[in-house]
């Protein structure tokens, strides 16, 4: 199987400054069109006059900007619009300009005599948040072809550009993305291409601005092309340089798991990636999950996906690492119609802290199921991806490793009520267990789904228990009991508590 594809997002520039004080082009691919000799000024700065004609198959734009106020970031933007009033290009730019300074710039449009209107406009002062001005979209050569105009905030940062094409039925069917470092108040134009034109009716633009220390996915598409499901998306990082990986299982339409995809790479504080993945099913997957990666302290399997291709079981398997690098050891023991063992082989490879990858078992047409272990380099067996728990953002370890029952994690009872600041009392005699908080009494026994909070009576979904020797209790009700926000984070098996 290919793996899928982490790539960089990429911005373009095309303007000319003429004479005058120039703007710094920082990505453009624009449109625009005549305006009045005056226009409204927008915190100062002012279109004074534009023109455009067509050259050499593309429509190009001069215009006159002048600032009218102090000295400061200025910024303009052009778009170029069809006989629809459909937006084809957006350009912007922006550059420091003195007091009452008048600089001349041109930009081409590549959509040529397409282009019925123009328009240019000032891009006004700058907010909280990085915002876009405009943006368009134009099929040309078998690709749409989307650009759009991005003004940064106050303050500078990375910043980035989503495109998303759908379909006749608003189906998203591709994403891409790109992104660069834009200072403060800083004017300019990111260019992308969507490769699936002929499905293609309509394109939403977005700028993505970092909200959240989080790797973040953005948006996913999916579409059919050559019998297989492509998978195109775009993830931003965290706020700190690091692996960030994206696993893509697909299934039928009865939930089994048919195939699993990966890609993973290295990617910077805040920066903004596209994933493509292959899926060979095509048709028969019906459901599409993504799983974003690269933040496990211990080795994890994400999903295994079991599909035939050619009369041959052909296994998949999403493997996460954790943060050592290490090799990743897998057993297979496979087994023909009526379940007669054909034999066990070992594989392995090795992968960095944080990666994630596709692993990939063809069997011969003799074997119609298999069972699989995977190891550790210091032959633990990893099994599921371990439950976690982070209190106020600090991820908590335990002797005794969470445990989920009937859907509820049990938790060693005490760290989790010392964690909460919450004393606790273990009563051999009765089996029971009390823990008091401020004005909060709880009181719990081992085998009874019945509990006490402040003299009321409550049932729990699953009774505290002993395991390995470690009294464990529901961690959802103690923490709710004792004033706590509680969330369940799904897809990395993470517990999230907030302390009130």
């Amino acid at each position: 199987m290919n793996k899928g594809r982490l790539e960089l997002g990429r911005w373009n520039k095309h303007i000319v400054k003429l004479w005058g004080a120039g703007f710094l082009a920082l990505s453009l691919t624009l449109g625009s069109v005549q305006m009045p000799a005056s226009a409204e000024a927008t915190q100062n700065v002012t279109i004074l006059e534009s023109s455009h004609e067509l050259v050499n198959g593309k429509m190009r734009v001069t215009a006159d900007i002048r600032n009218g106020g102090t000295g400061a970031e200025a910024g303009f933007y052009v778009v170029g619009y069809d006989a629809n009033g459909q937006a084809l290009e957006a350009v912007g730019d922006s550059e420091y300009m003195m007091s009452d300074e008048i600089g001349t710039y041109e930009v081409d449009l590549d959509s040529g005599s397409s282009v019925k209107r123009v328009e240019v406009l000032p891009a006004g002062p700058a907010g909280d948040q990085a915002r876009l001005l405009a943006s368009g979209y134009y099929t040309s050569n078998g690709v749409v072809n989307v650009s759009g105009v991005v003004q940064n905030s106050t303050v500078g940062h990375n910043v980035g550009m989503l495109a998303v094409g759908y379909d006749a039925s608003g189906k998203a069917v591709e994403v891409t993305s790109a992104d660069s470092y834009f200072g403060g108040s800083d004017v300019g134009t990111f260019v992308v291409e969507l490769k699936a034109a002929k499905l293609i009716k309509s394109v939403k633009v977005s700028v993505v601005d970092p909200v959240e220390d989080a790797v973040k996915l953005l948006q996913s598409g999916s579409r059919l092309e050559n019998g297989k499901l492509i998978v195109t998306g775009s993830i931003q990082n965290r706020n700190k340089g690091g692996q960030a990986g994206v696993i893509v299982v697909g299934s039928n339409a009865g939930g089994k798991v048919l195939e699993v995809n990966t890609t993973s790479g290295y990617l910077s504080s805040n920066e903004i990636a596209n994933f493509q993945a292959e899926l060979e099913g095509g048709k028969a997957i019906s459901d599409l999950k993504v799983f974003l990666t690269g933040n496990s302290q211990t080795p994890k399997i994400i999903a295994e996906g079991r599909t035939t291709i050619n009369n041959k079981l052909v296994v998949t398997i999403g493997v996460e690492n954790g943060d050592v690098s290490q090799r990743i050891t897998v057993k297979s023991t496979a087994y023909d119609a009526k379940g007669r063992s054909l034999g066990t082989d070992t594989d392995s490879m090795f992968m960095t802290a944080n990666e994630t990858t596709t692993l990939r078992i063809d069997y011969d047409t003799r074997v119609k199921s298999v069972k699989l272990k995977y190891y550790d380099q210091s032959g633990r067996e990893i099994g599921e991806a371990p439950i976690r728990i982070k209190i106020n953002g600090q991820l908590q370890s335990y002797a005794q490793s969470p445990v989920m029952v009937g859907g509820s994690v049990l938790v060693p009872m005490r760290p989790i009520f010392e964690s909460l600041d919450a004393s606790v009392k273990w009563d051999q005699k009765t089996q029971s267990v009390s823990s008091s908080k401020g004005s909060t009494q709880i009181k719990l026994k081992m085998g009874s789904k019945q509990a006490v909070v402040n003299g009321k009576t409550v049932t729990l979904d699953s009774a505290p228990r002993m395991v390995k020797g470690t009294t464990m209790v529901p961690l959802r009700f103690v923490a709710s009991a004792l004033g706590c926000e509680v969330k369940w984070d799904g897809n990395e098996k993470m517990v999230l508590i907030t302390t009130k």
